[in-house]
């Protein structure tokens, strides 16, 4: 059986759905739309990153990755420095004592916290892609739509290695390392007010896409198609497909 390109499918069945959606707004009262925000973690080396990408662009609005700590630091009018090691990207280990004594600031993890969040809060008051930083749980109060892209440990490193042109052992521990760091610091910043912050909850997602065998690009559609199924009018975000 022919199977025709997944986006071009989709782009037929919400065009369909819209053609009714259009018809029946006609017949109502406008209101105004509710933002759309996507929050998407990801483990190192599941393309997260890419697809968190293409998504912000087939919709036409705008994407935050590591934009997020340069405006924890302005929120804090403070260098980013000061909050890299409370970001995902590093140890979420390292005490607020030995940190004060090193860096000489009181850019504590209570402080990148409460920063983070207003900016997080901020940021979803319009259309965007939210990358990591445990936006999916600052939020979960919110209507915002919450991707979680995962993959094993061997396809994520064969990427990784790839990609950096290092061995696929060393790439095997960057992965685990990085992933280990990420699950701290979901830990450290949010264990005290969720019951469960793991990132391994699944519940704390509306969708969870394994790409060991769904590219960046089969990832996609499916992720639109949940959207669409999940209640929001993406035809109206500039939706591409």
């Amino acid at each position: 059986m022919h199977r025709s390109d997944p986006l071009t499918f989709l782009q037929t069945l919400l065009t369909k759905d819209y053609e009714v959606e259009k018809y029946a707004a006609g017949r109502k009262k406008p209101q105004e739309r509710e933002p759309l925000v996507i929050t998407l973690s990801r483990d190192y080396g599941a393309l997260g990153e890419e697809i968190a990408k293409r998504l912000a662009e087939c919709l036409g609005i705008p994407l935050y990755d590591q934009e997020i700590l340069d405006l924890v630091a302005k929120h804090a009018k403070t260098d980013k420095f000061h909050y890299q090691r409370h970001d995902e990207q590093v140890n979420a280990s390292v005490t607020t004592f030995l940190y004060s004594l090193v860096s000489g600031t009181t850019a504590t993890l209570e402080n990148y916290r409460r920063y983070l969040y207003d900016v997080v809060l901020q940021l979803a008051r319009n259309d965007c892609v939210i990358v990591g930083r445990g936006a999916h749980l600052i939020l979960s109060e919110k209507r915002v739509f919450r991707v979680r892209v995962v993959g094993s440990r061997q396809v994520c490193a064969e990427r990784i290695a790839a990609e950096q042109g290092v061995s696929l052992a060393e790439a095997q521990n960057k992965v685990l390392d990085i992933n280990v760091m990420r699950h701290k610091s979901i830990a450290s910043l949010f264990g005290d007010h969720f019951e469960h912050c793991s990132l391994e909850h699944a519940t704390n997602f509306d969708l969870v896409i394994n790409t060991d065998h769904i590219p960046a690009e089969g990832a996609m559609p499916v992720i639109l198609l949940a959207l669409q199924q999940a209640g929001y009018n993406i035809q109206s975000q500039g939706q591409k497909a």
